[in-house]
């Protein structure tokens, strides 16, 4: 009886250790849940390890810096402001100051916005803007003394003022000019500044740059934001991808380097070494995923697998298995690399356990 006892309390003791060496799966068994793994790794090792997600480009928005200054020969107000242009250095882009002034016309119950503007060949001009939407807008030469011969468009008795129509004259609300130190030969000048010396000529057909997106003083620095139309919006959902093809033990020493557990909520984030954060603006309460413009990745490509290499090693067993594969890399196909990758069984499903970049 004794020896009996003795032989089934060994047994017991003894079957943890059985089951943990359970025999492991044949590769084909596993093939088809390998290869979906490895190839969706792709993806996730791009935003975790590699260039990560797209991000609007830094850019602030010029027109917040706009100035003001009166021409001193007119008395004409400008507005103005800088634009750093990649190609051609900086770009002034100037217009007068517009002040927008509404006019009902009694007649046909119409209301028209104009302003006052001065244009160099014609000088006095008015801007009409109609407020259909379906009406084009036009512009007035005003003049203080009728034309000979030819009927005004517009008259206002009580300042002697006489608005004759521009057909196909578009009045450029802003021009843009570019600031040289020197005459340029055989070019008119827009304008000369005598006291610092510089000569500014208009920039004809310049196309001002457009950005989906500005940051401003209050955003990270050190951080960008990614892109609205991303198929990743938030750090949960990344995760959540991420998870779908990388074991829990594995993506926790990920996470710790790759995300913050809270959202920052100011623009001083420094110190944070994460290569993603959400964060708040304190204005409107929104939350962006944001990217570190600091995390150099650690790789630029991806690794290609050659499946018909693949094979089981060891150590495997019915939990945890270990695979033999060769890759390369696209820029270096002919250098040929053998690498092990291991999956767990984790609640009955396969998962990657290794990086496979």
């Amino acid at each position: 009886m004794k020896k009996l006892l003795c032989l089934i309390l060994c047994l017991f003791l003894l079957f943890p250790a059985l089951t943990s060496c359970s025999k492991p799966p044949e590769y084909a068994e596993i093939e088809e849940r390998f290869r979906a793994l490895v190839e969706a790794s792709a993806e996730i090792n791009r935003i975790l390890f590699g260039e990560g997600l797209a991000t609007y480009d830094r850019a602030t928005d010029p027109r917040t810096t706009t100035k003001s200054y009166t021409d001193e020969e007119t008395g004409v107000l400008y507005h103005y402001y800088r634009i750093p242009d990649a190609a051609l250095g900086e770009i002034i882009a100037l217009r007068q100051a517009i002040t927008t002034k509404v006019y009902e016309d009694e007649t046909t119950e119409k209301k028209y916005f104009y302003y006052e503007a001065l244009d160099r060949t014609y000088g006095r001009i008015l801007v009409v803007n109609p407020a259909l939407a379906e009406e084009d807008s036009f512009c007035l030469q005003l003049l203080d003394t009728p034309r000979e011969g030819e009927e005004p468009y517009y008259v206002n008795e009580e300042s002697g003022t006489y608005g004759y129509l521009l057909p196909d004259y578009v009045y450029e609300k802003i021009l843009y000019l570019k600031a040289y130190t020197e005459l340029r030969e055989g070019m008119e000048p827009y304008y000369h500044n005598a006291g610092t010396g510089t000569y500014y000529y208009m920039v004809e057909g310049y196309v001002e740059p457009v950005y989906e997106s500005y940051y401003d003083e209050d955003d990270p620095t050190e951080y960008d934001y990614v892109r609205a139309d991303s198929d990743y919006l938030s750090v949960s959902q990344i995760k959540e991808a991420a998870e779908q093809v990388y074991s829990a033990e594995y993506l926790k020493s990920v996470y710790d380097s790759m995300f913050v557990g809270i959202v920052a909520a100011d623009d001083t984030v420094s110190g944070l070494s994460a290569r993603y954060i959400e964060f708040a603006d304190e204005d409107s309460g929104t939350v962006s995923l944001m990217k570190s413009n600091e995390f150099e990745p650690y790789i630029a490509e991806t690794r290609q697998y050659d499946f018909s290499t693949a094979k089981m090693v060891k150590p495997s067993n019915g939990k945890y298995v270990t695979i033999s594969i060769d890759s390369y890399l696209p820029s270096k196909p002919d250098e040929i690399l053998n690498v092990r990758l291991s999956l767990t069984l984790q609640n009955g499903v396969w998962m990657l356990d290794s990086p496979t970049y």
